[in-house]
């Protein structure tokens, strides 16, 4: 196995005019106490500015600005930093050391919203979601060398709880400082600059991962991971892993030291029968306990093995986006087969970078080629294009080296779609349902556009229904949303014509991917190569799940999802289905002109974890379309579970 690059990290130093420049203030320098937080957790951390030898005179003033990650709050939005009400959390406030010196704090673009959307310019001419700048100017007085301000982010003496540390954890990343000794408004920026880390949170949750599928006498790995209630991974976890079978038979170790310096490690398996493997493990004394998904064992290896990626995730690369380490997150805790970061793309304008642009785009292929490492796991080259009305979001795939970068500043749909070459690009829609209003289905390349994304973690598409569980209503990962009541979803599509096999994702912000309720996507596919995923999406061997890796198999006549059948007669329907947990229901729906709409020609409460079913659709008269919709009982991180097949399409044929 090669050993992977470690992440680039890049610290933008484009100063934007009146901005920040002029002369050094000899000896000025800036320290942050504490240096570390734990994610998620309320606390107070105050950076101290010592002037330099010029002092700073009255309406001088400093600037300082955190890393993003620790202004990144719930529904991904960032945490509402102000400095206008003491008793609220987040309030920053700022004091000096000389008698007689009032100073004034101001958050720059303070917003009153409890879920910051918008963006702000920052010190190094960045303008995004989690930017914030204080500034703290001096009214009267002035500071002498030596002389020092504290900036109070969380201050707590009115009563606020404080400010939220990073909800993500990080490594020491830098906290910006500039100083305008001269009160003209130029401001420079302090060298030697402090760092603030966030460091994860206790032990929350334990996870199992294994393949969907292994091989009789041979062994196989089982995942370990282990995350604190922000998911993020936990350092230095130490305890006995008491792991034991649920269903099948298979050589393991019963008990396991674990030593988990990263939050991650595995154990080794050997299954002994053919059949279903399900295990079961607990530690910190029964505290944290897991199940692993469903282990399909098999004599010898089929033509296709069954695959789990996460094909829309996004990292500080967005303008909406924090966090470093994606794929390693992918790969190790989320225990993914292969992953794709798709940021926004985007046309930087002069003088402030932001986003996925061209100023980056080297970087960005680097860290996805870098940590590809097949058979074991593998990335895709990617990103996201959104698009307004009348196209909506796509996510553009590249099957082994990347294409052009694009952005919906240059270029339409029809454009994109003509500047990428069929067979070795993709484009893949995503919540369709939810914005932007009207998408045309009509606009279509059916070489490019092979596959829709049927549900993320802002909720599903497959169609209008504001009361369903998994509305965009009912979802708490961003701004309160609405369902659109517009022919946009999945159904729609297919109705219109569309041959598109269903694929899920998570649309995660946080570099976190592949987490067990916010999206993924099963491919059919020989092996394990970049090549061979996407070659698969491109055939639409294809399934989605809301995040649990329930195994489904639904076939016409021998043909699987995301194929066309010829049918002369009666199709015979084949559904096999095995859970992470018991199987709720399993509905087989069906579209022909006849119907007028989808329909639930089949409906069954399996209430168990595996479920097998056959039978012939007596039905059928015409060309018609069907699919699979599965559901758990249960929730996973209070959101229901559900599977939906790739569609077959049945073309009726009398000779």
């Amino acid at each position: 196995m090669k050993q992977l690059l470690p992440t680039l990290i890049l610290i933008l130093t484009c100063f934007s005019p009146n901005s920040i420049h002029g002369e050094n203030n000899p000896a000025s320098s800036a320290v942050v106490n504490p240096t570390i937080g734990v994610a998620g957790d309320f606390g107070t951390w105050t950076v101290t500015y010592r002037c330099g030898s010029k002092g700073l005179q009255t309406d001088g003033a400093i600037r300082v600005q955190l890393p993003d990650s620790w202004h990144a709050g719930d529904r991904n939005s960032a945490n509402p930093l102000q400095a206008t009400n003491p008793r609220a959390d987040h309030f920053v406030s700022a004091r000096c050391t000389r008698p007689g010196v009032l100073l004034e704090t101001v958050v720059e673009g303070e917003s009153d919203n409890l879920l910051v959307k918008s963006s702000r310019t920052g010190l190094d001419g960045r303008n995004e979601r989690y930017v914030f700048v204080v500034r703290v100017r001096l009214l009267k007085g002035e500071l002498k060398s030596g002389d020092t301000i504290d900036v109070i982010y969380g201050d707590t003496s009115s009563g606020g709880r404080g400010m939220r540390a990073a909800i993500i954890s990080t490594q020491p990343e830098p906290i910006l400082l500039a100083e305008d000794t001269a009160t003209s408004g130029n401001f420079q920026l302090l060298g030697n600059l402090p760092t603030l880390e966030s460091r994860s949170g206790p032990a929350a949750e334990l996870q199992l991962i294994a393949r969907s599928q292994a091989v009789l006498g041979q062994g196989a790995e089982l995942k370990i991971a282990v995350t604190d209630s922000n998911a993020n991974p936990v350092s230095s976890f130490r305890s006995r892993l008491h792991l034991e079978l649920i269903q099948g038979e298979a050589d393991f170790p019963a008990q396991i030291e674990v030593n988990l310096e990263n939050g991650w490690g595995s154990v080794e398996f050997n299954p002994r029968k053919v059949g279903i493997l399900r295990f079961k493990a607990s530690t910190n004394g029964g505290l944290l306990k897991a199940r692993s998904n469903p282990v399909k064992v098999e004599e010898s290896p089929g033509e296709y093995k069954i695959f789990w990626g996460d094909l829309h995730s996004h990292s500080r690369y967005s303008w909406d986006g924090v966090g470093r380490d994606p794929f390693v997150y992918a790969r190790h805790v989320s225990g993914l087969d292969f992953y794709t970061m798709t940021d926004h793309s985007i046309q930087p304008s002069e003088g402030s970078p932001r986003g996925l642009g061209p100023h980056v785009w080297d970087d960005y292929k680097l860290l996805a080629e870098s940590h590809n490492d097949p058979p074991e796991f593998v990335t895709l080259h990617a990103y996201e294009c959104s698009f307004g009305s009348p196209y909506g979001h796509h996510n553009v795939y590249f099957r082994d080296q990347p294409g052009p970068l694009l952005s919906p500043d240059q270029v339409t749909l029809p454009e994109l779609w003509e500047a990428l070459n069929a067979g070795t690009a993709l484009t893949i829609p995503h919540h369709t349902g939810k914005f932007p209003a009207p998408i045309h289905w009509d606009v279509h390349d059916e070489e490019l556009r092979r596959n829709l994304e049927i549900y993320s973690a802002h909720g599903h598409s497959e169609y209008y229904d504001p009361d369903h569980p998994l509305a965009f209503e009912q979802s708490d990962f961003t701004s309160p949303s609405k369902s659109l009541k517009q022919p946009q979803y999945a159904q729609d599509a297919w109705r219109a014509g569309l041959t598109l096999s269903t694929v899920a994702s998570s649309d995660d912000h946080r570099a976190q991917p592949g987490q067990p309720h916010w999206g993924l996507t099963a491919v059919k596919a020989p092996h394990l190569t970049r090549t061979e995923v996407f070659d698969a999406l491109y055939a639409r061997r294809t399934y989605g799940t809301t995040g649990v890796r329930t195994l489904l198999a639904f076939s016409i006549n021998g043909r699987t999802g995301g194929e066309d059948v010829l049918v002369r007669n009666t199709p015979e329907l084949r559904v096999e289905a095995h859970g992470y947990n018991e199987i709720e229901q399993v509905e087989i729906l069906r579209y022909c002109k006849s119907d007028g709409g989808f329909q639930v020609i089949f409906s069954f409460s399996p209430q168990a974890l595996d479920f097998s079913w056959s039978n012939l659709d007596w039905s059928f008269r015409e060309d018609s379309i069907y699919y699979v919709r599965l559901r758990e009982t249960g929730e996973v991180r209070g959101r229901i579970s559900m599977a939906w097949s790739s569609p077959i399409w049945a073309r009726r044929n009398d000779k």
